[in-house]
């Protein structure tokens, strides 16, 4: 349940940030998911201040050691990942989190075809800018991505 509770905390944040109104409501499921790389899978949307996504990962894929300017929040919704964060590793399984630091390598090794959700602050800016492996360039109202 407290899954659930974090996600819910996180998109009204999301929704309050996008919008000059006191929130807007997304559906994740309603999203056509950016392809990555073979295995890798993500929707997300972007606010002013942060960035939520979410992953779906085959079994086997390695996201290779990266860092960025945002903190990030990694919730494990299905199966298992390892995170390796400065050198250690965390075997995180449903219903987990890692907090990682901003600039703080990391990378990911998917142990189990899993569904990720990651929190991001200050938003990921080069998501929009297809710097980061994404094929489409944004559609629909600021802070929303629907490739």
């Amino acid at each position: 349940m407290r899954q659930y509770a974090l996600l819910g905390l996180a998109l009204v944040s999301l929704g309050a940030c996008a919008t000059p109104g006191p929130a807007k409501a997304y559906d994740f499921n309603a999203m056509k998911a950016d392809r990555i790389s073979p295995g890798i899978s993500r929707r997300f949307v972007m606010a002013e201040k942060s960035t939520m996504a979410i992953y779906n990962q085959r079994k086997g894929v390695v996201v290779p050691v990266h860092a960025h300017d945002s903190e990030q929040s990694t919730f494990v919704q299905e199966s298992r990942l390892r995170v390796v964060v400065g050198g250690r590793a965390f075997d995180l399984r449903r219903g987990q989190l890692v907090a990682i630091l901003a600039t703080a390598p990391d990378s990911i090794e998917v142990l189990e075809n899993s569904v990720e959700y990651d929190y991001f602050a200050p938003p990921r800016s080069s998501w929009v800018d297809d710097r980061d492996g994404g094929s489409v360039p944004p559609l629909g109202p600021p802070g929303e991505r629907r490739p």
